[in-house]
């Protein structure tokens, strides 16, 4: 992935798009094996809106994170060039997104967050591999990072519900 040249657009197109489907359309297959005969017509809609909507903040993500990295890479001794940061972030991604698919079965999505460990576990090692993060400077990096998608996360979701528009979380 380093040693990759990709652009965030490239990268959007080819894996982030198709990967940050996993989560929500787990959740609309989960609700609707769940009882989704039982919603009605507004249910549904309500159902599709949530699921639209945590599919865009699932995209934006990698944007923010990545932005966030960029911005604070000097402080680390990192490079931290837009293309080395959205690679970090939106591949990190990949395992929370994969781990997506247990929300097919509301019983199994506890295990959503083995996913979103084991991301953060490769933000931490990307930092070095990707971002050429001394490795003193590898885990406040990853924390930094972390805690700017945590604050996006919920703003985003905190204008969507302002706005009256259903998401769902974690």
């Amino acid at each position: 992935i380093a040693a990759e040249h990709q652009d965030a657009g490239a990268i959007y197109a080819g894996h982030a798009i198709p990967l940050a489907a996993i989560p929500p359309s787990a959740m609309l297959a989960g609700i609707v094996l769940a009882g989704g005969r039982f919603l009605g017509g507004a249910g549904m809609v309500t159902v599709l809106t949530a699921t639209a909507m945590t599919y865009a903040i699932l995209l934006a993500m990698p944007f923010f994170g990545a932005l966030a990295v960029e911005q604070l890479a000097s402080r680390f001794k990192s490079d931290g060039s837009g293309g080395r940061a959205f690679a970090l972030v939106a591949y990190a991604s990949t395992p929370f997104w994969l781990a997506g698919v247990f929300y097919v079965f509301v019983q199994l999505w506890p295990l959503v967050w083995v996913g979103l460990v084991y991301a953060v576990y490769l933000v931490y090692v990307g930092c070095g591999i990707v971002t050429e993060t001394p490795a003193e400077q590898r885990m406040p990096l990853t924390l930094v990072t972390l805690t700017a998608l945590m604050v996006v996360d919920t703003a985003l979701r905190w204008i969507a519900q302002l706005a009256g528009i259903p998401t769902y979380g974690l």
